[in-house]
């Protein structure tokens, strides 16, 4: 399996606040990795940290050459960040976003806005859209920038189940495709769908890098999270005992 990206020693800091230390890490083509943690533990910055978009200490190479020695344009052919939505008050319509987003490559948009079910918004404009119609704008955008290295803040976040179902599958299949693809979660049958590895950050500093069947263990995420779980054949749930 090819190596895409390689963390060595990874520390990132907020303030004096250590988020997370002594992350290694090899992400391959193929792989889907799920980052997971509580609320302000550091998932957020760690994408922000391998994007090149924040200090960090220790090394993140891709294909070898450190992330630190790339020129902006070699870093935008090769890694491609989605955090929050971008802001629309720019009056671009949907045809008009994922044109921008295919200047680089000259793709064609039309298979992006078939996968992504925005077909029929293409031209209306981006301001006019609910926050679900335009995640999936800036998925499909994402597919026509063609980087090999994804890394995706909560992408489903915004989604019905539908388009949550649809988002999946597409990671899956531009993973087939050659990618490697990095992304916080929050719904644990999420990650358990797609994850061929995972990251977790336990919001105290620690974190730990591992295969998903390991990762993915009862003990080890009812202690992450701080709240009991229980499994029901696939299905990682929230243990709510009795309701009155």
């Amino acid at each position: 399996m090819s190596m895409l990206m390689q963390i060595s020693d990874l520390a990132i800091k907020r303030g004096e606040r250590v988020l997370l230390s002594g992350l290694d890490c090899i992400f391959h083509v193929g792989e889907v990795v799920v980052v997971l943690g509580p609320n302000g533990a550091g998932k957020s910055s760690l994408l922000l940290a391998l994007a090149g978009l924040i200090p960090y200490s220790g090394s993140i190479a891709l294909h070898g050459k450190k992330l630190s020695g790339l020129s902006r344009a070699e870093h935008a052919r090769r890694i491609a960040w989605q955090g929050e939505l971008p802001p629309t008050e720019f009056g671009l319509t949907v045809e008009q976003r994922l044109r921008l987003a295919a200047e680089m490559t000259g793709m064609d948009i039309t298979e992006a806005a078939i996968s992504m079910d925005i077909t029929a918004l293409l031209e209306k404009a981006l301001g006019k859209l609910s926050s679900g119609e335009r995640q999936r704008v800036e998925l499909a955008a994402l597919m026509l920038r063609d980087t090999p290295v994804w890394l995706l803040d909560e992408p489903t976040a915004h989604l019905d189940l539908k388009h949550q179902v649809q988002c999946l599958n597409m990671f899956r299949r531009q993973a087939k495709q050659g990618r490697a693809i990095i992304t916080v979660l929050h719904d644990l049958q999420q990650a358990a769908s797609i994850a061929d590895r995972v990251i977790i950050i336990d919001g105290r500093g620690g974190v730990e890098y591992g295969k998903a069947e390991y990762m993915l263990d009862i003990a080890r995420l009812s202690c992450l999270f701080d709240t009991p779980l229980l499994r029901q054949g696939k299905a990682i749930l929230p243990d709510y005992g009795e309701v009155d």
